[in-house]
């Protein structure tokens, strides 16, 4: 009879719920989760979007391989057009998935355009393209034969690709003539600067960079 009395009780005591002291264990550790959540999600989607970031510079250049291939040498022109002349060569399919290829995820091509017929249009003006008219900053050689040389020969040290603004909280994606995808960090960029120029006037990419590897590069 005590056994089945003790039974009730505790069947009683567990239909009852959570007592109060639990139900603020289990308060204080939502409360935590959700700050760590707030806190690094951003971080997480970042890195994320730096990813595809890359994915998309390496697309690029696998069309470039192929122009390569086909004309035995890089294009001729600088900055954007630089990479830009896949797209008006047809190197790169001309749907919004190709155009995508030349936006950061970031800076998704439909912050810069209203449609894809305002998007074509813009790519398709290649001698009108200006500054911030694609994510990217392209190969400038400033008329530097020698840079040109070390180009088409993959030097992997020449950038010829790069995040033309500071589109990433956590640092810059750039590619290498070598094909090969880099992150220089934010840290590592404030201390090669001496400050952090995402909390001031940001970065400037060409012969100008404050950051030398970026004076290969330019978005005009």
């Amino acid at each position: 009879m005590h056994a089945r009395s003790r039974i009730r009780r505790l069947a009683r005591a567990a239909s009852g719920g959570f007592t109060l002291l639990e139900m603020l264990v289990v308060l204080m550790i939502i409360g935590v989760l959700s700050t760590y959540l707030v806190v690094n999600v951003p971080t997480w989607v970042d890195r994320a979007r730096m990813t595809a970031c890359e994915r998309n510079m390496a697309r690029i250049w696998e069309h470039m391989t192929a122009y390569q291939t086909d004309h035995q040498s890089i294009p001729k022109d600088e900055g954007q057009r630089f990479f830009m002349r896949l797209w008006k060569d047809k190197y790169v399919d001309h749907t919004a998935a190709g155009a995508r290829l030349f936006f950061c995820p970031s800076e998704p091509w439909k912050e810069l355009y209203l449609d894809e017929e305002e998007l074509f249009a813009a790519l398709d003006d290649f001698d009108g393209l200006a500054a911030g008219s694609t994510s990217y900053a392209g190969f400038s050689t400033g008329g530097d034969r020698d840079l040109r040389r070390k180009a088409r020969q993959g030097d992997g040290n020449l950038v010829v690709i790069a995040d033309a603004g500071l589109t990433h909280k956590t640092g810059i994606i750039y590619l290498t003539a070598d094909g090969v995808t880099h992150r220089m960090l934010r840290s590592e960029i404030e201390e090669e600067l001496g400050y952090d120029p995402w909390e001031q006037d940001g970065i400037q990419m060409g012969p100008g960079s404050e950051i030398e590897r970026f004076q290969t590069v330019s978005n005009d």
